[in-house]
């Protein structure tokens, strides 16, 4: 695959991951769609032998903590903005 297509759908991924971990809290499983579908993406290409623990880690490990690392900062943030709403509205 050409390396400006894979960068491409690597950046609208990011994006729809930030954007889904932004969602109200009551949604909180919405930011983890793509670390379930990275997860089966892995298990897919561990399963055929694709990749390997000992070549691959890096590619493994560290967009996995980013997806979650995202999930789990985004819904810290929306969860902190329904307070906020929440606080706005008793002082009405």
């Amino acid at each position: 695959m050409n390396t400006a297509i894979t960068l491409i759908i690597a950046i609208v991924v990011i994006i729809l991951h930030v954007w889904l971990c932004r969602r109200s809290p009551k949604f909180w499983y919405l930011g983890g769609i793509i670390p379930l579908l990275w997860i089966a993406l892995l298990a897919f290409l561990f399963f055929y032998r694709k990749i390997s623990w000992g070549d691959d880690w890096k590619m493994v490990v560290f967009p996995t903590l980013i997806f979650f690392l995202f999930w789990i900062q985004g819904y810290q943030t929306a969860k902190k903005k329904e307070l906020e709403k929440m606080k706005a509205k008793d002082i009405q």
